[in-house]
């Protein structure tokens, strides 16, 4: 396993630093520092160690920022710090405005449970070897599944039993798939149909802007291929900024990053292996095929938050549940078809 104490350290750092700053709010952060590696890769440098460290490292990384944010929120109400109206789930409000060092502390041993627990996943689980390493942009080994996500679900029903008192799968408030009253995740996107059409077509723009990013950004700079598929996953982020501040904006960063891996799987299967021979014409069943699995990660999104989340005390994440869940399908899928 690769474990340096540095990074432990520092993850401490970036554990407590999103729980000051709220765990949405550092997620928000990660979108921002995503743009600024992605220039790096597009002005013909090589972004990777950037993007390894700051963005998805100690510094920004989700399962270590928004896992000690949301950790800390939880244990926040669990202590009765919380103001009125709000417990275990906001992951919103800045908990600096606390003033309470304690929080500090449990977001930054929490950003480290995130980085140790994320290095042992990634150790223990089996990769996926292909037939075809051309099909899959020179990689030989395609990955089992998203550790970052995982490692938030874990982190995420670890403090539901540490701090919360709902269990799992509550239904106090009502049946499972239920929603009203207080057990709302994101209210103005809950309706089945909705979160389907916001898929789809979020999934067709997240899509299409990473088959773009391969086809002409590949050949010059074959590194952006570990990170293209999250350009629409960095958008959907930075929009958050809005719903922050009150406004009925979607969260979709399951649907666009789900979207895009989808996209990478398929293209080398009816655009041939080799980006730069791609056309327009042979791009449209991938992306068609970004825009139906963006559509069910929306629905699949929509089911986690009303099973676990929406009727609990303590947030766990349906975005990052709905990510682990349908990226274990992509990467089986594509080990299959390769």
């Amino acid at each position: 396993m690769d474990f340096d104490p540095l990074w432990l350290i520092a993850a401490f750092g970036g554990g407590a630093f999103g729980a000051a700053i709220g765990g949405q709010t550092a997620f928000i952060m990660t979108g921002f520092m995503y743009m600024v590696g992605l220039a790096g890769y597009m002005g013909g440098f090589d972004a990777a160690t950037f993007m390894d460290s700051v963005v998805f490292g100690p510094v920004f990384g989700p399962h270590i920022a928004f896992a000690g944010g949301a950790a800390a929120a939880a244990y926040a109400a669990k202590k009765n710090y919380m103001p009125a109206g709000m417990n275990g789930r906001d992951i919103i409000t800045p908990l600096s405005g606390l003033s309470k060092a304690d929080i500090y502390v449990v977001g930054g041993v929490f950003g480290m449970v995130g980085y140790t627990l994320n290095q042992f996943i990634g150790w223990i689980l089996p990769q996926f070897k292909v037939s075809d390493a051309s099909m899959h942009y020179d990689n030989d080994v395609l990955g089992s599944t998203d550790t970052v996500a995982l490692t938030i679900i874990i982190v995420a029903i670890a403090c539901r039993y540490m701090f919360g008192s709902t269990g799992l799968f509550s239904t106090e408030q009502g049946p499972l798939l239920w929603v009203g009253g207080d057990k709302h995740w994101v209210a103005h996107q809950e309706k089945w149909s909705h979160s389907a059409l916001i898929g789809f077509f979020s999934g067709l723009l997240s899509g299409f802007a990473t088959l773009m990013l391969i086809m002409y950004i590949y050949p010059i700079n074959p590194g952006i291929v570990g990170h293209a598929q999250l350009v629409g996953w960095a958008i959907s982020a930075i929009t958050l900024v809005f719903l922050t501040c009150g406004l009925n904006t979607p969260v979709t960063h399951h649907m666009t990053i789900i979207a895009s891996i989808a996209a990478l799987q398929f293209a080398p299967l009816f655009a041939g292996s080799d980006p730069g021979t791609w056309t327009s014409g042979s791009l449209v069943v991938p992306l068609l095929l970004a825009g139906l699995f963006g559509l069910i990660a929306g629905v699949v999104g929509e089911f986690l938050s009303r099973t676990t989340c929406a009727n609990g005390d303590t947030h766990i994440d349906p975005p990052a549940f709905a990510i682990w869940t349908m990226t274990t399908v992509l990467y089986a899928i594509g080990a299959i078809v390769a």
